[in-house]
């Protein structure tokens, strides 16, 4: 959504039942006084303030395990399995995030949300409406609660702003709201919408010095970041006082655990029966074998046989509800940060780390890894194969596949699943990012030249 809607929508609530009230309003559209229409002035305090802090955190809520499950889709997480040929055309956004098709999923989607683009319009969301809260914040709430407040919005502000980076690709805008206005963004690079990431994590830690759980989202926030641009001791050490049972999730305002809603009740959802997403095994012969490591970090049950083969298919077991918690950030994720650190460094204790996570951060507690490897490229896929059971479903897999082509030299075709889909005789894609809608963003942002500039 463009920072334009948001402003009608946020700022200016109301202005619909306004506008129908008048055809029975003595006073009409000329009705100064009329009580249905909001006014800046009428939310000129700390209630009004709250409300717009509020109304960020229960987009943010609703948003991350939604666009989770993009990159879920997008990697080797989640697999989508149709009926027949005539599914493919009604739901291109899913079955072209599967396989990755960059050039053809902006030509064929269709849009079944409330976003011009489905990926980028979700953050921006989360984004401008923060915005908006922040001045409002400043102004009105009280001395006790202002830091803390700040601190959460710039928290959730710089998450979504690096979930951007990590997961589209370049050359998209990061909008905002400033003195109340919009602000379109200009193209950006992946680095530079970290940095922004990163620049809003610096804030939330100056403001939020007293909130011990809005610090340790900042710090993973930051964290994150530092990983992303390969300055892995400095990562570490953002992270170094993030206690290992710490975790933030979208619990305590209204979410919805969208993971559970689009696997479980994705009938309902699309009017489309048959549509199954399926937790992802040895994808294109590149993914992680998620159902048949039989591991406790990612529980599966047996669903149904594909439509197409006898391959069997199996749910996932991580979220059984709706109201599940979706885990924005952990303490586990910053000791796996730690561990990169330590074997970037050439620091065994790596190694050490990730026996630690499996004897203490699951009940009961997983065996140990018994063999150190010896050559450096499978000490880096040892980690992060204990990163994608670990982070499973958490919206972290693609900037994970991404930074190993980034960081370390990895070809796209190693990391992604590439060759024969097994759906009605299509082919993996060789996107490597999820594309933004460049139609609509043009139309928006007459800076935006072209679409995906890099695959």
């Amino acid at each position: 959504m463009s920072a334009l809607r948001v402003l009608h929508r946020t700022v200016r609530a109301g202005l619909v039942l306004s506008i129908l009230a008048s055809g029975v309003a003595c006073g009409g559209l000329l009705d100064v006084s009329d009580p249905t229409l909001v006014q800046d002035k009428d939310i000129a305090n700390p209630a009004g303030a709250n409300a717009r802090r509020l109304d960020a955190v229960v987009i943010f809520n609703f948003n991350v395990s939604s666009l989770a499950n993009d990159v879920a889709v997008f990697t080797d997480e989640l697999m989508v399995d149709l009926p027949d040929q005539r599914y493919v055309s009604q739901e291109p956004y899913y079955t072209d995030l599967d396989r990755r098709d960059s050039e053809g999923w902006e030509a064929r989607y269709t849009s079944t949300t409330q976003y011009q683009d489905p990926h980028l319009g979700g953050w921006d969301d989360v984004i401008t409406r923060a915005g908006t809260a922040l001045p409002a914040i400043r102004a009105y709430a009280p001395d006790s609660l202002r830091g803390e407040y700040l601190g959460q919005l710039y928290a959730i502000r710089g998450y979504a702003m690096l979930q951007m980076a990590e997961d589209i690709c370049p050359g998209f805008p990061i909008n905002d709201i400033v003195d109340n206005r919009p602000l379109l963004g200009l193209p950006l690079t992946t680095d530079s919408a970290i940095s922004l990431a990163m620049a809003q994590a610096d804030s939330a830690l100056k403001y939020a010095h007293d909130s011990t759980r809005f610090v340790n989202l900042a710090r993973v926030v930051k964290g994150r970041a530092l990983l992303d641009l390969g300055r892995y001791a400095e990562a570490a050490a953002a992270v170094t006082d993030v206690p290992q049972d710490f975790t933030y999730t979208n619990a305590g305002v209204q979410r919805t655990n969208n993971f559970y809603v689009q696997q479980y009740f994705w009938d309902a959802v699309s009017g489309n029966p048959g549509i199954h997403l399926a937790v992802g095994e040895r994808q294109g012969g590149t993914g992680e074998p998620f159902v048949s490591a039989n591991d406790p970090r990612v529980p599966t049950v047996y669903e149904q046989v594909r439509y197409h083969s006898p391959d069997s298919l199996y749910d996932q077991l991580k979220y059984r509800t709706d109201s599940d918690p979706f885990v924005i950030a952990s303490g586990i994720e910053a000791k796996l940060m730690m561990a990169e650190a330590a074997l970037s460094a050439g620091d065994p204790s790596w190694f050490a780390i990730l026996n630690q996570l499996r004897a203490t951060a699951i009940s009961p507690a997983m065996s140990a890894i018994a063999t150190l490897p010896s050559v450096t490229a499978d000490q880096v896929d040892l980690l992060y194969h204990e990163r994608a059971f670990w982070l499973y479903l958490t919206g972290r897999r693609l900037g994970d596949l991404r930074r190993l082509i980034r960081n370390y030299g990895r070809a796209a075709n190693t990391v992604f699943p590439t060759g024969h889909y097994p759906m009605l005789g299509l082919e993996y894609g060789t996107g490597t990012a999820i594309p933004f809608i460049f139609s609509s963003q043009q139309h928006l942002h007459p800076q935006i030249t072209s679409g995906c500039t890099t695959r």
